[in-house]
C-alpha cells in the first residue's frame, strides 16, 4: 500500500473543492439583480462618510457632492408610504443622475434645477464646516447658471451684476469643479448682456 503525504491530501481537497464545488456555488448563488458596475458603486458607497481625519479637500467634497444624486421631491414622497418612501429615496440614489449630469445637460427640465438650486441651499444650511458651506454655494450657483446657460431663464432674485460677481469669484476658486467653471463663464456672460 502506497503512503500519502497527509499535506499532499489536504491540498489536493482543498484544491478540488476550490475548483469545484465553491465555483459552482459562486456561480449560482452571485447576482447584481442587473445593476450595472456604476449603480453598484453607488450602492456601496451608501453607508461611506466623509473621512474621519478630515483630510477630505474641498475639491474632493466638490467632486463628491456633485457626483450625488438629487433627493425625491416632497410631492413623490408624500404618494408613499413612510417604509416605502425611504426605500425609495435609497433606490433612487441608485437609478438617478448625478446632481453634475443634471447641471451639465440642457435637457434638465428647469423644474428639476429648481430643485437641485433648494436642495443647495438646504445643504448650506445644514453645514457644519466652511468647506460644506462654500460647496453647497457653488452647487446653489450651478443651478442658476443652467438654468441661465440652457433655459434663458433666472431663477434667482439676484440682479444680473451681483450674479456676475458670484459667477467671477467662483469661477476663479482653485478647488471649483472646471465643469462648474465653464457653467459659471457661459452664465456670467449671459448676466453681462442682459445687464446692458
Amino acid at each position: 500500500m502506497m503512503s500519502r503525504n497527509p499535506h499532499s491530501i489536504e491540498s489536493e481537497a482543498t484544491n478540488k473543492y476550490n475548483s469545484n464545488g465553491a465555483n459552482d456555488r459562486m456561480d449560482k448563488e452571485t447576482t447584481t439583480y442587473g445593476l450595472g458596475m456604476k449603480q453598484l458603486q453607488q450602492l456601496f458607497s451608501l453607508g461611506e462618510d466623509s473621512p474621519e481625519d478630515g483630510t477630505e479637500s474641498q475639491a474632493e467634497l466638490l467632486v463628491r457632492r456633485l457626483s450625488e444624486t438629487l433627493p425625491l421631491g416632497k410631492e413623490q414622497v408624500k404618494l408613499l408610504p413612510e417604509v416605502l418612501a425611504k426605500l425609495c429615496h435609497t433606490m433612487g440614489t441608485l437609478a438617478g443622475e448625478t446632481i453634475l449630469s443634471l447641471l451639465k445637460n440642457s435637457s434638465t427640465d428647469i423644474e428639476v434645477l429648481k430643485r437641485v438650486k433648494r436642495h443647495a441651499k438646504r445643504l448650506s444650511s445644514h453645514a457644519l464646516t466652511e468647506a460644506e458651506h462654500q460647496v453647497a454655494v457653488a452647487m446653489y450657483y450651478g443651478a442658476i447658471a443652467s438654468a441661465l446657460a440652457f433655459h434663458d431663464q433666472r431663477i434667482s432674485r439676484l440682479s444680473y451684476e451681483k450674479l456676475v460677481e458670484s459667477f467671477s469669484r467662483l469661477a476663479e476658486e482653485p478647488w471649483m469643479s472646471k465643469d462648474l467653471i465653464v457653467l459659471y463663464r457661459i452664465a456670467k456672460k449671459y448676466c453681462k448682456d442682459k445687464s446692458q
